[in-house]
């Protein structure tokens, strides 16, 4: 008798049940990221993959039932023009990763 699995889904899993349009988008903004210099490592998580140079400056999750993907970024939002619904403060909200400046990515 086989019991079924408790474990929640990894960013892997969460990645390989995405639609097709969100994994190309989540390949080419991996891609720019990779490209920051040849020095970036990528590690994969168990719920992001996270991108650092000498520390981490980005993680990005990939949501496939709301079609998005969120990255975090070593950023001030208050050095930027947060836009509704793409940017937003997380510094006052839990989230996994690291990174005050949460940018929401869907097309």
């Amino acid at each position: 008798m086989k019991l079924a699995s408790s474990a929640e889904p990894t960013a892997v899993d969460y990645l390989t049940k995405a639609p097709d349009d969100l994994k190309y988008l989540y390949a080419d903004l991996d891609a720019r990221l990779l490209a920051f210099g040849d020095d970036i490592q990528k590690t994969t998580g168990k719920l992001y993959f996270s991108y650092k140079r000498l520390k981490k400056f980005a993680c990005l999750e990939v949501h496939p039932r709301s079609r998005a993907l969120l990255v975090y970024l070593k950023v001030s939002p208050e050095s930027v023009d947060l836009e509704s619904s793409f940017s937003r403060d997380v510094r006052s909200i839990g989230h996994f990763g690291t990174g005050d400046l949460e940018l929401r990515i869907t097309n």
